[in-house]
């Protein structure tokens, strides 16, 4: 798996020998892209992270919360080691071991949650933006685009200018469904509710003043 790569690098100043003509016009057709960043630096992906990080911050002090608790609790436990009473010292650590019991299930529980929390927030733009890239390889007539957030793409070295990155980015803002609706929203409750409030507060101000007499 590893020899493919090696075994290209040292063909290409062959074929380069070969047909100069052909080799550029393959590689003209390759391009590189940092998908995850991508994702993460547009616009809504900006707004996903930031929502993340607020949820991500209220469960770290949430589980800091809890383990300053727990150690205050062992501390207690520790000093108290010749003036508690051997039942004070059992209530303590029973609560030492639920503290601790609960405070592994907490971190569990928060690593799963925010695990699905960035794949609910970050999975509408991924799948948008891979629409989005296919769109430019059919306009730019890539041959093949390398995502260099894999791991396991194997790219040594790339020239920038193939780096489409950029430009995504840019595609991704401009196909956001928010950038669209969040403008008309904001003028249409200026004019709209005005008029409403005032007929209902003057109809049924007149009926009850007529029957009691």
């Amino acid at each position: 798996m590893f020899m493919t790569p090696l075994k290209l690098s040292i063909l290409a100043p062959v074929a380069l020998l070969i047909s100069t003509q052909f080799a550029h016009a393959q590689l003209s057709n390759v391009a590189v892209v940092d998908f995850e960043r991508a994702v993460v630096e547009s616009a809504e992906g900006k707004k996903a992270s930031e929502k993340f990080n607020a949820a991500l911050q209220a469960k770290q002090a949430d589980a800091e919360k809890r383990r300053k608790d727990l150690e205050d609790a062992q501390k207690k436990l520790q000093n108290g080691a010749r003036t508690l009473s051997d039942s004070a010292k059992s209530d303590l650590q029973r609560e030492i071991d639920r503290k601790t019991t609960e405070l592994q299930r907490v971190n569990e529980d928060a690593e799963k949650e925010l695990q699905t929390l960035r794949d609910d927030l970050l999975r509408p733009i991924a799948e948008r933006a891979t629409q989005i890239l296919q769109a430019m390889g059919a306009e730019k007539n890539y041959t093949i685009v390398v995502d260099l957030s894999n791991q396991e793409h194997n790219v040594i070295w790339y020239n920038p200018k193939n780096d489409i990155t950029a430009e995504l980015i840019k595609r991704i803002d401009a196909a956001t469904p928010s950038a669209k609706t969040e403008a008309p929203k904001t003028p249409a409750p200026a004019s709209g509710p005005a008029p409403k409030a005032t007929q209902p507060a003057t109809q049924p101000a007149t009926p009850p003043a007529t029957p009691k007499p």
